[in-house]
């Protein structure tokens, strides 16, 4: 492809993203893999342009309302301009921006693109070799014990030590959040909004792979996947479920629908499809997953989210507590992407009195 047309796909990719309810990452793939003539090099310089307007989407359409056409920008560093309002500067939803504490430092850490970090399923030291071994380079993450940070993208789904369940994907802020919890070996542990595993997979690694994972989840689709990466990671303790269960756990993790806005440096489209309807309808969901789930732990509860705003995090727990005397928050806890470089998340881990 010429340079012009890589530039004017980029624009007609970069608009897609914003017409589609799908996450954007989905629709850079199914765009790419349906115009097979679209060279490795070229895909490379395309998707790279459009995940930098992606990054910057405020930015863009303040620089094109100034009359710059969006190709025009697609080679220029994007800064800020002084007459920039703080939300465009801080590529931020205007209405929640004062929802989110410390947001000047944290949205402007956000802007850069993320790491691929990997959790070693073993001996990191040993996995780290492996992949070296099969062209993948990888170093040891700063804070969780687990973590491997590639030094670029690799396709893992061919890489031998990814198919044999050495390694999962896995933002080392979702590792350390996970080991926030201090689950061990031998309890029973109810995931309760388990998705596709990767909190329950954490749990089993944690756990040696002694006790019960129970994961639940309203979606088929989700829990398939969770079994096929249980297997692949050669563990038995997790049991995937429809059905809400009424027994008691030792340890109940409510790993909560939220915003996502922890995780905007990988996908910088949501934000702008986050709506303050289904922002207030995500805050009334998390309120009744902790009612719901609260009376079936008999040790923890432990409330967590890959959010960034007050709203979701302290003050939910704190109207929790005001409405459920019987338990008390043991400590509570935010990873912040300026702070550790890490995606966003927070953690609440409560005990009964």
């Amino acid at each position: 492809m010429q340079p012009e047309q890589i530039k004017k796909a980029a624009e007609e990719l970069w608009q897609l993203c914003f017409q589609s309810p799908h996450p954007a990452s989905e629709i850079i793939s199914a765009y790419t893999r349906s115009r097979r003539y679209i060279g490795s090099k070229d895909r490379q310089k395309l998707t790279n342009y459009v995940w930098k307007m992606l990054r910057f989407k405020a930015h863009v359409d303040f620089y094109i309302q100034q009359g710059v056409l969006f190709q025009n920008l697609l080679d220029q560093e994007l800064i800020d301009s002084p007459d920039m309002p703080e939300w465009v500067r801080l590529e931020c939803p205007g209405w929640l921006l004062d929802k989110i504490p410390d947001a000047e430092k944290e949205l402007k850490a956000m802007q850069t693109p993320a790491p691929t970090i990997l959790r070693a399923n073993g001996n990191r030291a040993e996995i780290i070799r492996r992949l070296a071994q099969e062209g993948i380079t990888g170093t040891p993450t700063k804070y969780s014990p687990f973590g491997i940070q590639l030094d670029k993208r690799y396709n893992l789904n061919i890489a031998k030590a990814y198919r044999n369940g050495w390694v999962e994907v896995q933002d080392e802020g979702s590792q350390l959040i996970a080991l926030e919890t201090r689950i061990s070996p031998g309890q029973s542990v109810f995931d309760m909004c388990a998705g596709a595993g990767g909190k329950s997979l954490i749990f089993a690694q944690m756990m040696q792979n002694k006790g019960s994972i129970t994961a639940y989840d309203i979606s088929a689709r989700s829990l398939i996947e969770l079994e096929k990466r249980a297997a692949r990671a050669c563990t038995d303790i997790i049991h995937p479920t429809l059905d809400f269960p009424t027994e008691p756990f030792d340890v109940v993790v409510i790993d909560a629908p939220c915003s996502g806005s922890g995780t905007w440096r990988r996908a910088p489209d949501a934000k702008w499809k986050l709506l303050p309807a289904r922002f207030d309808l995500l805050i009334k969901t998390q309120a009744e997953l902790l009612r719901k789930g609260a009376p079936l732990a008999t040790q923890k509860l432990c409330y967590m989210t890959c959010s960034l705003t007050q709203d979701e995090n302290e003050d939910q727990i704190e109207t929790f507590l005001k409405e459920h005397r019987e338990w008390q928050c043991i400590f509570q806890k935010r990873l912040s992407p300026y702070r550790t470089e890490t995606d966003g998340f927070f953690i609440a881990v409560m005990g009964k009195k």
